[in-house]
C-alpha cells in the first residue's frame, strides 16, 4: 500500500518508514501537521497513519479537517497514540477511523494492523461490488460496503468499553462524568450495532 505517515517526531517517522518498507509498503512522511491536507492531496495515499499528540495542532484536529473535506473524507485512517482512547474520544471519533494502534509500536504489531485494515477494505469493496451486481442501488450498495468497516470499529469500541469498565474503581459515583461517558458509549455501540444490522439485512 501507499501509506502516508503524519507525525511530528522525525526520528520515529524514519523508524516507522523503515518498518513499513520492509513490510512491502511505500511509506511517505509529513512531520508538520499543519501541512497534512496538502501532503495527502500530493501523495494520494491508500492509507493514512496519523499521530495524535502533535503541535501546533493535534491528530484529532487533522482528522476533523480530513473528514470535513469532500475529496478526502473517505481516506482510511489509522490513529497512532501513546495514550488510551477515552470514552469521550471513542464517542466522538470512534466511527470515523479505521484503526487504532498504541505506541510504542513493534514491527509485527504495525504491519499486522495495516494488513488487518487492508483486509477489511478489500472485503468492504467486494461487498459493494457484489451488492451492485445483484441489482442493488448504488446508495444501498454503499451501505453494505461501509457496514464492514463500521462493524470492525464497533468491535474495537466494545473492547475499549470493557477495558475501561474493568479499570474503573468501585468507588466512582454513578453520576460522575466517567460513568455518564461510559453509559453514552455503551448506548452508542448498541444503537450502531442495531442500525448496521438493519441496513445490511438484505445485503448479498
Amino acid at each position: 500500500m501507499l501509506i502516508l505517515l503524519i507525525d511530528d517526531n522525525e526520528k520515529l517517522c524514519g523508524l516507522y518508514q523503515q518498518i513499513l518498507a520492509k513490510g512491502g509498503h511505500d511509506a511517505r512522511i509529513e512531520t508538520d501537521p499543519t501541512k497534512a491536507l496538502d501532503a495527502i492531496r500530493a501523495v494520494k495515499p491508500d492509507l493514512l497513519l496519523l499521530d495524535l499528540m502533535m503541535e501546533p495542532i493535534s491528530g484529532w484536529d487533522v482528522l476533523e479537517q480530513i473528514r470535513s473535506s469532500p475529496e478526502l473524507a473517505e481516506l482510511p485512517v489509522i490513529i497512532l497514540t501513546g495514550k488510551v482512547l477515552t470514552a469521550p474520544e471513542a464517542l466522538k471519533y470512534g466511527m470515523i477511523i479505521e484503526g487504532f494502534i498504541m505506541k510504542p509500536l513493534e514491527r509485527n504489531m504495525l504491519l499486522a494492523a495495516i494488513d488487518e485494515v487492508k483486509n477489511v477494505l478489500d472485503e468492504s469493496e467486494e461487498r459493494y461490488l457484489r451488492a451492485l451486481s445483484s441489482g442493488m442501488s448504488p446508495d444501498k450498495a454503499l451501505s453494505c460496503k461501509t457496514a464492514i468497516k463500521k462493524m470492525k470499529m464497533l468491535l474495537f469500541l466494545r473492547e475499549t468499553l470493557s477495558k475501561q469498565e474493568r479499570l474503573m474503581s468501585q468507588g466512582i459515583d454513578e453520576g460522575s462524568d466517567l460513568m455518564n461517558n461510559l453509559s453514552a458509549l455503551r448506548e452508542m455501540i448498541a444503537r450502531e450495532f442495531s442500525r448496521i444490522h438493519q441496513e445490511t439485512e438484505n445485503c448479498p
